[in-house]
């Protein structure tokens, strides 16, 4: 059986629908599903289900995303070895003041101010956190006709921008910034990290197959074993997360759309975020697999793996059953009469 990261937590925000119908983004719902199948994955990152709590739909509420950051308060708050990942996929609109929102679901046309969520409300409650390790994913700022949904006219007095990652280091100093020059050098242990899908007023690019976001895509990539870990690693560390979505998003946003998107972020100390394929981490000269073929395990539940050789029968897991050569094996409820006859018994039931 795979090992466990039961030290993780994750919530994961996606605002796919909204009180104002024009600014909906269906497809963030698929960034939401597919990050939390990665995590949960029993041979990827391999976090307690119970860990991960996901909003979205009429979930994705202002109120909910703060109440959603008080259970992971609470949770770290009773595990000094917390490792949380907060993500969120949405809307990102600054106001002409300056001042930077998050758009929950419940916004109203007229009431944005006083309806959104503030980053400075958002970053105080990261702060109150007060985990080991931290990383923060935003992919806002998601782009009109070519992202996730057609153009929609902000109200008056907004513009659609990613967020500074500044605002939400919680007054750590950065030791790097875009391109992650010097991770590698950072202490192992404890830190914070911010990653931005896009920089200022770039957009937040979906993949031109519409999958999921180009963001979201690379972030799951780098989860799966393709940051080209250290031979030998057995976690994905925060710097291989941020090193290879700052190599492959602009890429991509590039081949797919000739569009620039360019991923902003600030760290202060390197730290793991996840296992690498359920602990096992990834032998001399194996390829990472697929990001998002998930194999027949069910997410959240044991991985099995046997072997036969010769004549025998096997049965694994909850519940299973088997019988040898020229044998009969039954499971679960039986009603009625069984007859089994043979050269030599005859078994009635």
């Amino acid at each position: 059986m795979s090992e466990r990261f039961i030290h993780g937590y994750a919530l994961l925000i996606g605002v796919d629908e909204n009180d104002v119908p024009a600014w909906a983004l269906p497809d963030v719902l698929k960034d939401v599903r597919a990050l939390q199948a990665v995590l949960t994955h029993p041979e990827r990152c391999a976090y307690p289900p119970e860990n991960v709590r996901t909003l979205s739909g009429a979930g994705a509420t202002r109120q909910s995303i703060l109440d959603g950051l008080d259970w992971l308060g609470e949770r770290v708050g009773a595990d000094a070895g917390a490792t949380v990942v907060i993500y969120f996929s949405g809307h990102g609109w600054r106001s002409d003041a300056g001042e930077f929102y998050l758009i929950p679901r419940d916004v109203r046309q007229g009431q944005l101010a006083a309806r959104a969520l503030r980053a400075a409300d958002f970053a105080a409650a990261i702060d109150a956190l007060r985990p080991q390790r931290l990383l923060v994913l935003l992919d806002c700022c998601h782009a009109g006709g070519m992202g996730v949904k057609g153009e929609a006219a902000l109200p008056e007095g907004f513009a659609a921008a990613a967020f500074p990652p500044a605002l939400l280091m919680g007054g750590q100093k950065s030791a790097a910034g875009p391109g992650a020059k010097g991770l590698e050098t950072l202490a192992t242990g404890r830190g914070r990290a911010v990653l931005c899908s896009s920089t200022g007023e770039q957009r937040s690019y979906i993949r031109k197959d519409r999958a999921m976001s180009i963001f979201t895509f690379h972030l799951i990539e780098a989860l799966t074993g393709h940051a080209e870990p250290k031979e030998g690693a057995t976690e994905v560390l925060v710097s291989d997360v941020m090193s290879h979505v700052y190599r492959r998003v602009p890429a991509s946003a590039r081949a797919d759309w000739g569009a620039e998107q360019t991923p902003d972020g600030l760290v202060s100390g390197n730290f793991p975020v996840a296992l690498l394929l359920g602990g096992r981490g990834l032998s001399r000269g194996q390829s990472a697999p697929d990001p998002l073929e998930l194999s027949a395990v069910e997410a959240g539940r044991p991985a099995y793996h046997a072997e036969l050789h010769g004549s025998g029968a096997i049965a694994q897991g909850p519940g299973a059953v088997a019988a040898g050569e020229r044998g009969v094996a039954i499971g679960g409820s039986v009603q009625g009469s069984i007859i089994i006859t043979g050269d030599k018994n005859e078994v009635k039931r």
